[in-house]
């Protein structure tokens, strides 16, 4: 897993407090569409009239909506044909949308003698399709008055809630979530049924990293509205945050069916998917798209990426030690992940040509390398370098397929070539070095980290230590004291090399003459003696130039000196004798 990944989702319409401020009243209010109210089973119409007449003068004391009036509505009306008892509820909400009202109020009511029984009264929400339920209550039939004060009550429930999720909107758009939490909780306490509400506060959840929380928002959202792009989104990502691949995979799998054939949707849901740590996932999604268009260039270019970036994760978590497969100790899922990667990568650059991403050229010989298939690593190489003469990590990786196949001149001249493009490249001259020792070939390794070694210290150090690894592992280590002689001695005519460096070389260099010199003098002849003398003497002289670094290997370097001074007494007296 990727760890705290963010995107950025559209808030749905639904989010907004109301409707867009561009649909306002001139003095910023809210419009509220409140038609007569609707006669149910052959019920009069004075009570529907008159308790709309009062509820829209109630409505517009408010400092926040006004009702549209009465002749508005009328105009409107006759622009379209229509009459005032016309109006049930789905025309209520259509005009509504032709008037630029952000609201709409749905009401019913029957007759139970001289009762009238209101039902189904509800305000809708027209940009986000949002309800906000009034209660039934049976009212006397001249008690319009009382039945608008009813509605009226509970519509400045709706109000707050609204107030109340438009503050946690802001504080959310602020970055400031517990604040935003604690505000759309008092929002859901009004009406724990507004789906924008519930949808932000699983946007809050996530942003929190509470994802069961958040998913649990989401899933109610999705249960009320099952197309609900936002949510199915977010619960796609959350759930592969969760490790719930499956799960993520069936929502957006749910979301896709809504676009079937949306490639650039499709590659989307299959970024959010890779992004969260499920590439395969996102391949799953991807071919869906390929089995539909299967040269489709930029399906092509996403699923050898997924392909690719899944191969390197299961090479990561296998012990290749362990699978004892053909392609190296590659597993073999990474195996067929890496030549899916090639083929749509490939595909790619049969239709692209010069025009091909160089990091999925790239990609193509570093997968062939990875299987151990450095000669098609050097043919795709050899073709991509003709429509990408110019590009130096193509020529980095084509260096490093010749030198695996054995071509280690032909490796060398590649890497020259990245320097030409690439006079800095960071690491091109220090692989020459590294390849020449490997392969015995000394002399010019250090000639090759000379260069290196005139950037500067620091460059000096890196050149000096691999000179001196091979020294050590390959001289001093199996008491091949000649190599490590010679080979040091080549690292310390590298320039810029600091004085920790210097000292670390001095000591091995005096120790190996040492331990190369203690069987020359065995003999004990004046010829011994005269031939070993200068050698035990420039031991000497080195083991005292070291600086503190005999204590950084649990060294005694007086002891050292001690016993190579007592060869020394010894070489002397033995060159006095035989004169």
């Amino acid at each position: 897993m990727v760890g705290r990944l963010k995107f950025g989702f559209t808030i749905l319409a639904a989010v907004a407090v109301l409707a867009p401020a561009t649909a306002q009243a001139q003095d910023g209010r809210y419009r509220i569409l409140i038609p007569d109210f609707f006669p149910m089973q052959d019920a009069g119409k004075k009570f529907g009239e008159k308790t709309a007449e009062e509820l829209r003068e109630l409505v517009s004391t408010l400092p926040t909506h006004e009702a549209i009036e009465e002749d508005e509505i009328k105009d409107d009306l006759k622009r379209f044909k229509m009459k005032m008892d016309e109006l049930d509820c789905i025309k209520t909400r259509q005009l509504a949308s032709q008037m630029n009202a952000q609201l709409a109020l749905c009401a019913e009511y029957v007759e139970q003698g001289d009762g009238r029984v209101m039902s189904g009264v509800v305000f809708h929400d027209i940009a986000s399709g949002e309800m906000f339920a009034i209660s039934d209550a049976t009212f006397d039939k001249d008690d319009q008055e009382m039945a608008a004060q009813h509605i009226f009550g509970e519509f400045d429930r709706y109000v707050q809630q609204v107030r109340a999720q438009g503050i946690c909107q802001e504080y959310y758009q602020s970055k400031q979530f517990d604040d935003a939490l604690r505000n759309c909780n008092e929002a859901l306490a009004l009406n724990e049924s507004s789906i924008g509400t519930r949808y932000l506060r699983g946007r809050i959840y996530y942003e929190l990293e509470q994802y069961p929380q958040a998913l649990e928002e989401l899933d109610w959202v999705l249960s009320v509205n099952e197309f609900h792009d936002e949510a199915l989104q977010l619960a796609g990502y959350v759930a592969a945050l969760e490790g719930q691949d499956d799960k993520a995979r069936e929502y957006y799998g749910r979301y896709l069916e809504i676009n079937p054939g949306n490639a650039a949707i499709r590659m989307n849901i299959a970024y959010e998917l890779a992004k969260a740590g499920d590439p395969q996932g996102a391949m799953q999604f991807i071919q869906v798209g390929l089995d539909v268009e299967p040269d489709n260039v930029d399906l092509l270019e996403q699923f050898g990426g997924f392909a690719f970036a899944a191969a390197l994760e299961a090479v990561q978590e296998s012990s290749m030690a362990a699978t004892g497969n053909d392609a190296g100790g590659i597993p073999p899922e990474a195996v067929q992940l890496y030549r899916q990667a090639i083929d749509a990568y490939q595909k790619v650059f049969a239709v692209k040509g010069a025009e091909t991403n160089v990091g999925h050229l790239r990609n193509i010989m570093v997968a062939y390398i990875q299987l151990d298939e450095p000669t098609e690593a050097i043919a795709i190489g050899d073709r991509v370098l003709q429509t990408h003469p110019q590009e130096d990590a193509l020529w980095s990786m084509y260096a490093d397929a010749l030198q695996r196949s054995g071509r280690l001149d032909d490796a060398i001249v590649a890497l020259d070539r990245v320097k030409e493009i690439n006079p800095s490249h960071p690491s091109a001259s220090l692989r020459q070095g590294s390849w020449l020792i490997e392969a015995g070939e000394i002399d010019r390794a250090a000639e090759v980290l000379a260069g290196v070694a005139q950037a500067g210290p620091e460059k000096a150090e890196q050149a000096a230590r691999m000179l001196f690894g091979e020294a050590y592992n390959n001289g001093v280590q199996p008491k091949r004291w000649g190599h490590a002689i010679s080979t040091i001695i080549r690292t310390k005519a590298l320039p810029n090399l600091s004085p920790e460096m210097t000292h670390q070389l001095n000591f091995w260099h005096g120790y190996s003459i040492l331990q190369a010199t203690i069987p020359e003098q065995a003999p004990n002849t004046l010829e011994s003696a005269r031939a070993t003398l200068p050698k035990f003497r420039q031991a000497l002289r080195l083991l005292q130039d070291v600086g503190n670094y005999p204590s950084t290997v649990n060294v005694t370097i007086g002891d050292l000196i001690s016993n190579v001074n007592t060869y020394i007494e010894i070489q002397d007296a033995i060159i006095k004798r035989g004169r």
